[in-house]
C-alpha cells in the first residue's frame, strides 16, 4: 500500500513539473511574440544623397514699386484710376493743378490711392502707389550663425501655408546687412499670380550636400547609438556619429552599420 502511494505521489510531482515547464514555455513564447510584435523596424538602410539647409521665414517683395509724391502743394483735378486697377506703362494716372497729367512709369496695379478729386495735396503727401505684382523676389531674415553659411548661387526651396502641396525653387541673389539684421535676397521665377507682395513663406536654403552616403532614419537614433536588428530576438547596440541631418535622415559618419541593415526604432519598454 505504501509503495502504491509513493508511486502516485511520484507521478503527481512529475506531472506538476511537466505542467510548470509547459506553462513557462508558453509564457516565454507569448512574451517573445509580444516583444517581436512590439518592435518597429526601419526600412533596409540605403545609400543616397542628403542636403543640409538653413531655415527662415521669407517675405514676398515687389521688385518695382512707384510712390507718387509732389514737392509742392497741389489740387487733384482728375483721377483716371482707382485702387486695384491694372494700368499699362504710359497710361494716365492723375491730373494735378499746375503740374498736368502724370502717367505710369511701368505696368502694374494701383495698390494705394488715398486722395479724391478736388482734394488739396500737400508736399510729400502720398498720392498713389503703383506696384508690379509680376516681378517679385523674396527677402529672408536670418540669424548671424545661419547667414555665415549662405552665399550667392545657392538653391532655396519655398513653400506657402495655403499651397503646401507645391513648392517653388529659388536662387540666392545676395546676402547683406541692414543695421543689426542680416538678410538674404532670393530670386524666384514662375510664382503664381495669387502669391502677392507681403505674403510670407517657409524658406529652406541648401548650404551643403553629401552624395552616396549611408542614411540613418533620425527616429532610430537614441542619442549616439542605434539598435541593429539581428536574426534572433536580440538586437546589437552600435555606437555612431552623424554628419549632415535633414530632419528625417542623418548621414552616418562612423559606426558599424551596413547597407541593408534594419534598425529598431526605440520604443518605451521594448529595448
Amino acid at each position: 500500500m505504501t509503495s502504491i502511494l509513493r508511486s502516485i505521489k511520484k507521478h503527481i510531482l512529475l506531472s506538476s513539473f511537466i505542467f510548470i515547464v509547459i506553462v513557462a514555455i508558453a509564457i516565454g513564447f507569448g512574451i517573445r511574440k509580444k516583444f517581436v510584435k512590439d518592435l518597429i523596424l526601419t526600412d533596409p538602410i540605403k545609400r543616397g544623397s542628403i542636403v543640409e539647409s538653413v531655415y527662415g521665414i521669407g517675405t514676398v517683395t515687389a521688385t518695382k514699386s512707384y510712390q507718387l509724391k509732389l514737392g509742392i502743394t497741389s489740387t487733384i483735378k482728375k483721377l483716371y484710376i482707382k485702387e486695384g486697377d491694372h494700368v499699362e506703362k504710359g497710361q494716365s494716372l492723375v491730373d494735378l493743378d499746375g503740374t498736368g497729367v502724370l502717367t505710369a512709369p511701368f505696368a502694374g496695379i494701383i495698390t494705394q490711392l488715398p486722395v479724391k478729386i478736388g482734394e488739396t495735396v500737400f508736399a510729400q503727401a502720398l498720392i498713389l502707389n503703383l506696384t508690379d505684382l509680376v516681378d517679385r523676389y523674396i527677402v529672408v531674415s536670418l540669424e548671424q550663425r545661419a547667414v555665415l553659411h549662405v552665399h550667392q548661387g545657392q538653391h532655396a526651396k519655398i513653400s506657402f501655408d495655403s499651397m503646401r502641396e507645391k513648392s517653388f525653387e529659388g536662387i540666392v541673389q545676395s546676402v547683406y546687412s541692414s543695421g543689426n539684421n542680416f538678410f538674404v535676397r532670393i530670386g524666384v521665377s514662375h510664382l503664381p499670380p495669387e502669391i502677392l507682395p507681403g505674403m510670407t513663406g517657409d524658406i529652406a536654403i541648401a548650404i551643403s550636400e553629401r552624395k552616396d552616403v549611408l542614411l540613418i532614419p533620425v527616429a532610430a537614433i537614441d542619442v549616439d547609438k542605434v539598435y541593429v536588428k539581428q536574426e534572433r530576438i536580440r538586437h546589437k547596440v552600435v555606437q555612431i556619429t552623424t554628419g549632415i541631418v535633414d530632419g528625417e535622415f542623418a548621414e552616418l559618419a562612423s559606426g558599424d552599420i551596413h547597407e541593408g541593415d534594419r534598425l529598431v526604432i526605440p520604443q518605451k519598454g521594448t529595448l
